[in-house]
């Protein structure tokens, strides 16, 4: 869902391209609640069960069911993960049908990936009684165990049983974005909206979608919604500086990039970010410390190891950007644009014949701009 492309140092003249990193959330938080069952509930259960017909063995396995649910869900509530499973567990030896039971086992297990055990779990629950909470767990399940349309159909299920459900619409709208259906998730984002008005995340992944469908201005507003419902959505300060930088508001931008990394420190996508903003403001050395930390941060992450060097060719280190290619291309040997960085900066350096060599790589792997740097070599 991100778009992540480096961009390339002009070589006299001409313009540079930024990486946008959007991150939508996309099925990137878990809503579900656990119940306890009160003391008027189990007493009236226990009303019914001592009616004609009910053996007393049987209301005692209820009873004592109920018993460990209520245990489970004590165990859960102080993340006891475990412990909580193993109250299930027990709840549903002694009685194999409660629903409940099995569809905040099926949550649990989610939660710790154990998915085939979760999908067992909803699949049960759904046999018993198919409702919308069982079709929208078994929908998450199928989803991070990478059967996509089956989970479409599950939030599809989930929303005709239950079409005031803005969650079901939220994942069911990620799905569509993945798809690239963007018109289609901006309808489930705009759904889930309505039904629930505080809804962060879905501002944040509206505005994605309506960054690919080229609406800016409505990303920028989906964006900025999001940081004022949940100034902790450091991704979602991210993305509004993205959309700033992509309309030419750099110092804007900076803001923004800035506000995301003091709400997550180790973001970073942000810092890399915040640098390529401050490399359109021509201000290099600036955007030298960020790559670098981003670097810190995250020593594998190419793109800021990429913009780093074109930020050193800007202040005529052309060595340093040199090092700082050779760093990219030895990790990725497969990429075009550093080829023809490096080229550029080692024509700077006066070697002509190293310059060639790069343009040449570049243009084998698709490079067209290498191309017309190729007929300079052959002068």
């Amino acid at each position: 869902m991100n778009d992540e492309r480096n961009f390339v140092v002009e070589r006299k003249t001409g313009h540079a391209f930024c990486v946008l990193r959007l991150i939508p959330y996309v099925a990137g938080f878990l809503f579900f609640i656990l119940f306890s069952y009160s003391a008027s509930q189990v007493f009236a259960q226990k009303q019914a069960l001592t009616g004609p017909g009910n053996p007393d063995s049987m209301l005692v396995d209820d009873q004592q069911a109920e018993i460990l649910y209520n245990k489970a869900i004590d165990w859960y509530d102080g993340d006891h993960f475990d412990s909580a499973i193993q109250a299930f567990n027990k709840a549903l030896q002694l009685k194999p049908d409660f629903l409940k039971a099995l569809y905040n086992r099926g949550f649990i297990r989610y939660k710790l990936e154990d998915y085939p055990g979760a999908l067992e779990d909803f699949n049960k629950a759904i046999e018993i009684s198919p409702t919308a909470r069982a079709y929208f767990g078994r929908g998450l399940t199928r989803y991070a165990l990478g059967a996509k349309e089956e989970a479409l159909e599950d939030y599809n299920s989930a929303i005709a049983l239950e079409p005031n459900n803005p969650k079901a619409f939220y994942y069911r709208g990620g799905i569509h974005y993945e798809n690239g259906e963007y018109e289609l998730a901006v309808d489930d984002y705009t759904r889930a909206i309505m039904l629930k008005n505080d809804f962060a995340y879905v501002y944040n992944d509206r505005g994605s979608a309506y960054q690919k469908l080229n609406h800016p201005e409505k990303a920028l507003n989906d964006y900025y919604k999001a940081t004022l419902l949940n100034p902790a959505l450091y991704f979602a300060f991210n993305d509004l500086g993205g959309i700033k930088m992509q309309l030419g508001d750099y110092e804007g931008a900076v803001a923004d990039f800035t506000a995301s990394v003091k709400v997550n420190p180790n973001y970073y996508i942000a810092f890399n970010n915040r640098g390529m903003a401050r490399f359109f403001l021509e201000d290099y050395e600036a955007s030298i410390e960020d790559f670098s930390k981003a670097l810190e941060i995250n020593d594998k992450y190419l793109p800021a190891l990429n913009n780093r060097g074109n930020a050193k060719y800007k202040l005529k280190n052309y060595a340093g950007a040199v090092i700082d290619y050779d760093a990219v291309i030895g990790q990725d040997p497969n990429s075009a644009d550093t080829f023809l960085n490096r080229g550029i900066s080692k024509e700077m350096l006066r070697d002509k014949g190293g310059a060639c060599a790069d343009w040449q790589k570049a243009a084998d792997l698709g490079s067209e701009m290498a191309k017309e740097y190729l007929g300079s070599c052959k002068k």
